[in-house]
């Protein structure tokens, strides 16, 4: 979003303007006409922050084309929730856990490959040769997610540490309690919060998320909580996996599929957490979340294409 003069005869006037991307094509468009250019930057400034508490942000993100297809994926699951036999759906939710327990724990490192998985999940038959912690991840993934997908509890920090707590059982000692020493995510150029100020910073998340869990589209919504999240790093360990799992709880809440975010992508998937760092924690800037939010969209759009698609 930016401001641009126009000289229209003797005169030149202001207009807020955005960037919304057709295809291949990055093309602008009016938002608000603001004044004449006399204006000053506190004047603008006030102009702008009262279009923007009446406007519907969502179309700062997704385009009407985007909007209408996340529609018809949440029709389409929704119908198959309710049509299919009950054997069936379980059936998809096991494909999806091993895509999604697979992708979430190799962006960590696991070494456990995609064959293994659907062996570990489903026959219980454990992988030769791997380290327990690497078993325990999986093992505590799927039972974290059939939590979510059965209790759909709300987002708060009791919430989280219990997530945290789970996805970290016979794993780290520390799971559920909140980091008490400064920490650097290794190859980031982003500082996490100061240990001083984690419960500060998680309560501005929390506020924020109450006053924009009715206003954000739920995809929105999680791509920003999830920037926010990450950023704040409250856990010595496990802070992707937690924040990846409530991605999808914030989905499953509001009937939306849940997505999956690729191992292969995961180069993409740090470049856009950090140009998403560089907003303020409590604002929903779309000059620096519209590449995590377009990331986000296309993570859920083929993981509804290549899993729940082809079921029913």
């Amino acid at each position: 979003m930016y401001v641009e003069k126009r000289k229209i005869g003797n005169n030149e006037y202001l207009y807020l303007k955005t960037s919304e991307r057709k295809g291949d094509k990055v093309r602008s468009k009016n938002i608000a006409y603001l004044g004449k250019a006399q204006m000053s930057k506190k004047e603008i400034d006030e102009k702008i922050s009262i279009i923007m508490e009446n406007k519907d942000i969502n179309n700062e993100f997704l385009t009407k084309e985007q909007m209408d297809k996340l529609d018809y994926i949440k029709k389409d699951f929704n119908k198959k929730l309710k049509t299919l036999p009950k054997q069936l759906i379980e059936d998809i939710f096991k494909d999806f856990k091993v895509f999604y327990i697979y992708n979430t724990n190799s962006i960590e490192g696991n070494t456990i490959s995609l064959k293994e998985t659907g062996l570990l999940l489903n026959d219980n038959l454990t992988p030769q040769g791997k380290d327990l912690r690497e078993i325990y991840d999986h093992i505590n993934g799927k039972d974290v997610f059939d939590y979510i997908l059965e209790e759909k509890p709300d987002i708060k920090e009791e919430t989280i540490l219990d997530i945290h707590s789970k996805l970290l059982n016979n794993i780290d000692k520390r799971a559920g309690a909140i980091r008490t020493h400064n920490v650097r995510v290794l190859g980031a150029t982003f500082n996490t919060s100061d240990y001083r100020y984690v419960r500060t910073d998680l309560n501005i998340l929390y506020n924020w998320y109450k006053k924009n869990k009715n206003k954000l589209h739920p995809l929105i919504l999680s791509a920003l909580f999830h920037e926010k999240f990450e950023r704040i790093h409250p856990f010595y360990d496990g802070n992707g996996r937690t924040g990846r799992m409530l991605v999808n709880l914030m989905l499953i809440r509001n009937n939306y599929p849940p997505l999956i975010i690729k191992n292969k992508d995961r180069m993409q998937y740090y470049e856009v957490l950090d140009k998403a760092h560089k907003a303020d924690i409590n604002k929903n800037t779309f000059e620096f979340y519209k590449y995590i939010v377009e990331f986000f969209y296309d993570q859920q759009i083929k993981t509804y294409e290549e899993i729940f698609s082809r079921w029913g």
